[in-house]
């Protein structure tokens, strides 16, 4: 019983501080974010970045460093420093075609990982005030700036057949391979477009699942939490709940996971 109340209260703290970088993020993101387009550079990939990205990263490893010392820091922009046993996964700007459009829908993932396993998620929106945030055992909430925070809870739907779901990209984003393959839902369920990252409707109860064809850890860290925190399923194509494989992923309410993996690679 001591050692289930020492992790139990560690958590607490992790989700604190976890929620204190938010903040911080917040602060930095928030001002920049007008509703105009944003100067920005392409990547290698072709991906888009701004300066705004990488100053939200260096923020929280500043207040990581200094308040925690022993952890370490993965970012998108600002690669690994420090630690892997105990890290703290950061997507500056989740969603940096829509920031640098002007565009709400962006955020910033922060997760901490610890011994391999992402036991604390936080998603926040500088622009509009909005947050949502897990920890391991404690449960997934949501609440808008200065509101009182509200229990997230996946559907209840347990088939596929009339369901609904949503794609990180959008459809609309999406070249013709892709299209036929998330098309192989379309039988069944419906698709949901994406006001704010899909895998938040999954863990609001708004759609039955996400997929996501792409990404890194810290594109699935926060969300992976989250998800499974309102009692929902995160797992790759293989069924793994690996982080590190580069998507696709699904996003679940869990009762539909199977159906959804399976339609997608039958």
């Amino acid at each position: 019983m001591g050692q289930t109340l020492a992790v139990a209260h560690d958590l607490a703290d992790d989700l604190a501080l976890a929620l204190r970088l938010a903040d911080a993020a917040d602060q930095v993101s928030g001002p920049a974010f007008t509703g105009a387009a944003v100067a920005h550079d392409l990547k290698p990939d072709g991906s888009p970045v701004s300066v705004t990205d990488v100053a939200v990263e260096q923020r929280i490893s500043e207040i990581v460093a200094a308040e925690r010392p022993g952890d370490g820091v993965l970012g998108e922009e600002v690669g690994q420093s420090g630690p892997t046993e105990r890290r703290w996964i950061v997507d500056g700007i989740d969603g940096t075609v829509l920031f640098v459009a002007g565009v709400p829908g962006w955020a910033t993932q922060i997760a901490l990982e610890v011994d391999g396993e992402p036991v604390v998620g936080v998603t926040t929106s500088g622009g509009d005030g909005r947050r949502w945030w897990a920890s391991r055992g404690a449960g997934a909430w949501h609440a808008r700036r200065g509101g009182e925070a509200e229990r997230l809870a996946v559907s209840a739907r347990t088939q596929l057949a009339g369901g609904s779901y949503s794609l990180i990209p959008p459809l609309a984003a999406l070249g013709p391979d892709r299209r036929r393959l998330v098309g192989r839902l379309d039988p069944a369920a419906t698709y949901v477009p994406p006001v704010e990252h899909a895998a938040l409707l999954v863990a609001g109860g708004s759609v039955d699942a996400c997929v996501q064809l792409g990404g890194g850890a810290w594109d699935f860290a926060a969300l992976a939490v989250i998800v499974e925190e309102a009692e929902g399923r995160f797992s790759d194509l293989d069924g793994r709940r690996d982080i590190y494989g580069g998507g696709p992923v699904v996003f679940s309410n869990g009762h539909v996971h199977a159906a959804v993996v399976d339609t997608l690679t039958g």
